[in-house]
């Protein structure tokens, strides 16, 4: 009987479920937004700290889950499973330990995080900007971008927080961290690229910690930081508020988990909102949002954006290193089908397509 549950936020959720199956268990939670089948709900699973905030955020699976009337899925935790050939298992795992801690990339990604791609980017000209609008941000004195890696990382050090962390039970990459405020209290666990550009630059903020914030008001809510955000920003571009008005996107949030007229529209995603509200600017593929590799600029991603069912999928095949100004279209999609390959084998083998620097060459 889920009804003691419903309408709570994930985390509290969480905490009276662990108190009532115990700490040796793995949730997979439906958020309220789910509940009422909010198009942008995402289903929220607990990290290897019991935190309910790793979300499988895209597609509108929370409010599948919301409509089958499930509040929760509580496993318990158990052994590794058992596999044919243990040794050669455990010998594999053990050589593909080795190759990642020799690769630079993924070196990078454990001491930097996903937000060393906002630098990227940013470089680039394809970091989310004010809807879209605008591919950067210029810092000051030739400084590190404040939204960027760098920046967070000696930040988010320098409080006490951790810089790797990892999302689960064996993980070798730890490109996860949990991001603490100027006090030393947790503000969030993770904080990823997508929602720095999406919940982030894409509405016109530039403080971590505003972002860090937001990101975990989205977590209890169960909703995609992407859709989020890229909803909320074409609610800017339509005057319903201004870019970088934090007060403006906290009350958006406050309505979302409400469930009022207002909240069900925004919950609804950004194509809808910007369909109802006649807004000329809308970054969407296949009425999904697009993520924070602007597809005008980083052409392999946005082919494979608009190849995949989904739509605006960039972990389908992603490419930003990739140099497309020179490249013909039949090269960019020779390069795009490629990505979409490796993206395929890691996604049936369980890996991680952060280890692509590895398993390109093995």
């Amino acid at each position: 009987d889920a009804s003691p549950f419903m309408g709570m936020g994930n985390f509290d959720a969480a905490k009276k479920l662990h108190a009532a199956y115990g700490e040796k268990t793995a949730l997979a939670l439906c958020g309220p937004v789910g509940e009422y089948l909010g198009l942008m709900a995402g289903v929220a699973f607990s990290d290897t700290d019991n935190r309910p905030s790793r979300l499988a955020a895209r597609g509108g699976v929370g409010a599948v889950m919301g409509a089958k009337k499930i509040k929760a899925v509580v496993i318990d935790k158990d052994r590794m499973p058992p596999v044919h050939d243990r040794k050669k298992v455990m010998g594999a795992i053990k050589d593909y330990g080795k190759k990642l801690g020799e690769s630079v990339a993924v070196q990078s990604l454990k001491t930097t995080g996903t937000a060393m791609v906002a630098d990227l980017t940013n470089h680039l000209g394809a970091l989310p900007v004010r809807n879209f609008s605008g591919g950067q941000l210029t810092t000051a004195d030739d400084g590190p971008l404040k939204m960027g890696g760098d920046f967070i990382r000696e930040l988010n050090s320098g409080r006490g927080g951790e810089i790797s962390h990892a999302c689960m039970p064996g993980c070798l990459i730890k490109c996860s961290n949990v991001y603490v405020d100027d006090t030393g209290r947790e503000l969030v666990s993770p904080l990823e690229y997508e929602t720095i550009g999406l919940l982030g630059t894409n509405c016109g903020l530039t403080e971590p910690d505003d972002v860090a914030r937001l990101n975990e008001t989205a977590n209890d809510l169960g909703v995609d930081s992407i859709e989020l955000g890229a909803t909320i920003a074409v609610l800017m571009e339509a005057g319903e508020g201004a870019f970088g008005d934090l007060g403006f996107m906290q009350a958006c949030l406050e309505e979302i988990r409400a469930g009022s007229e207002k909240g069900r529209l925004y919950a609804s995603g950004t194509a809808r909102v910007g369909a109802a509200l006649k807004v000329a600017r809308v970054p969407v593929i296949k009425k999904q949002a697009i993520s924070a590799y602007d597809p005008r600029v980083i052409e392999v991603t946005g082919i494979s954006m608009m190849l995949t069912a989904q739509g605006a999928d960039h972990t389908v095949g992603n490419a930003p290193s990739f140099k497309c100004d020179d490249k013909s279209i039949a090269e960019l999609v020779a390069e795009s089908l490629r990505m979409q390959i490796n993206s395929a084998v890691a996604d049936s083998f369980g890996l991680c397509v952060f280890g692509r620097s590895v398993t390109d060459d093995n």
